[in-house]
């Protein structure tokens, strides 16, 4: 897109662009604001919350981070790439209302621009700011679990404590950014979820899911239910996904990295998604699951797109909707997902696992071994198209060892009960096989005409041999200076 004009830091279209509409007009006085409940640690003690979360299954994490602190800003605070606005390419440029131009921040004035090198910081600024534009740049290394200007550091006490104390719900009209400290190192946050949006009902006491069917049943479009969360970008960080505490039970985990529910119009470019220091190899006993999603997109979100991200070192790693049949009011002609120009070096399952997503996904990098001793990095699937999921998959590298051709289908990639899935233009090498030419179809059928669709937008798509060397240059945190 080209723009003409820049007032107080907001992108006037030029008339050609006219049309598009600012994500930020799509957020009201309905628009959710979470922020009270969550960064307040309460230090309870572990007790059984519907029958799940077993006191006994506490565990403080094993291992902890050589802490990167700043106090200063290398920058003097001169904003670089901060106010750019997320680029048209992907489906969170769109809307049932027509294309969007999703800005965060980008419009903030003086005041709500600020610089954090602390959990605390980071938590007071969303408070102040709410769901007014707001760009946050954080410098350094973000922990809940160190408060007192990262002097006095505390392991979350249980479930409760850190659902609520260990986690960071990010408003709508929000630009969240790492800025690479003064020794180049990137922005990073551990032991701390990213929450952008949230189920929940149309006022307070109600219920979530009977609230929104009714709003549906009276005929009212769903876009206008008064709990989305909109126009949110997130660029530039480390996240080290958190270490569970006190798990659901032996194979359930309930913290992610960066959970996006019930959000639209959202942007997540640059990061880097690992289990850091703590993988679940480190968990000892009966509750050896001690992490949930890197980076999920559930309960209705629509209009995502993640970009430029590593991903490592994870199991479970992105869910595209959580759920089969039970979620079809919520999910049904939703999850519009695009993933492009991303790496997966390392992670195991989950890349990703789909329900019901219209789900495009370009360039990207997939690396791995199946024959690896390592339980945290071992290889066990990819791509999974699930239930009433519908997916585009574009000039894919696949670098393996230990994985043969002929076993890439039905572990790189696989599916089943979807209604559409198409995949061309991939080359997979590996020490079992050379490289090949592969198509990725995997014998799935085309789907017929009525499940086919394209990308509205424009995107230029290279070879899977240039994905080889470009991605692995461009993707991850630190990238953008």
């Amino acid at each position: 897109m080209n723009y003409s004009l820049i007032v107080a830091g907001v992108l006037l279209a030029s008339s050609a662009q006219a049309a598009t509409i600012d994500a930020k007009t799509l957020t009201g006085a309905s628009t959710p604001l979470q922020v009270a409940q969550y960064g307040v640690r309460n230090y309870s003690a572990p007790v059984l919350v519907g029958g799940l979360h077993d006191p006994a299954s506490y565990a403080a994490a094993p291992k902890l981070p050589v802490w990167q602190f700043a106090a200063s800003d290398p920058t003097g605070g001169v904003l670089k790439f901060e106010r750019d606005p997320a680029p048209a390419t992907g489906w969170h440029a769109h809307s049932r209302k027509g294309p969007v131009l999703v800005t965060g921040g980008g419009s903030a004035i003086a005041n709500r621009v600020y610089t954090v090198y602390n959990g605390q910081q980071l938590v007071a600024a969303i408070k102040e700011a709410g769901n007014d534009p707001k760009i946050i740049r954080v410098i350094g290394h973000i922990d809940l679990r160190w408060s007192q200007n990262n002097t006095v550091f505390r392991e979350y006490t249980s479930y409760s404590d850190q659902k609520f104390g260990g986690s960071i719900a990010i408003p709508s009209n929000t630009t969240l950014v790492g800025i690479n400290d003064a020794q180049g190192r990137p922005a990073r946050i551990t032991g701390t979820s990213l929450l952008i949006g949230g189920e929940l009902p149309a006022a307070a006491g109600g219920d979530p899911e009977a609230d929104f069917k009714k709003w549906i049943a009276d005929g009212k479009d769903g876009d206008d239910y008064p709990t989305w969360t909109r126009n949110v970008i997130v660029r530039n960080l480390v996240i080290d996904t958190p270490w569970d505490v006190n798990p659901e039970d032996s194979d359930n985990a309930y913290a992610d990295g960066v959970t996006v529910s019930r959000g639209q119009n959202i942007y997540l470019d640059h990061l880097t998604i690992s289990d850091g220091d703590t993988p679940d190899s480190l968990a000892t006993g009966t509750y050896d699951t001690r992490h949930d999603g890197a980076l999920d997109v559930v309960r209705g979100s629509d209009y995502v797109t993640i970009s430029n991200s590593v991903f490592g070192k994870h199991h479970k790693t992105t869910l595209v909707g959580n759920g089969d049949g039970g979620r079809a009011w919520s999910d049904e002609g939703r999850l519009h997902v695009t993933f492009s120009g991303n790496w997966w070096d390392g992670a195991t399952t989950r890349l990703p696992l789909n329900r019901f997503g219209q789900v495009h996904m370009f360039n990207n990098l997939i690396s791995g071994s199946t024959s690896t001793k390592d339980s945290d990095v071992k290889f066990g699937s990819g791509t999974d198209a699930r239930y009433r999921s519908n997916m585009l998959l574009e000039n894919h590298y696949y670098n393996f060892t230990g994985l043969k051709v002929t076993e890439f289908c039905g572990k790189a990639i696989k599916g089943k009960d979807f209604i559409g899935f198409r995949s061309s233009g991939h080359i997979f090498t590996s020490d079992k096989s050379g490289t090949s030419a592969v198509d990725g179809q995997c014998g799935f059928a085309q789907p017929p005409a009525a499940s086919l669709w394209t990308p509205p937008y424009a995107y230029t798509l290279q070879t899977a041999t240039a994905t080889l060397t470009s991605v692995p240059a461009n993707a991850g945190a630190g990238k953008l200076k």
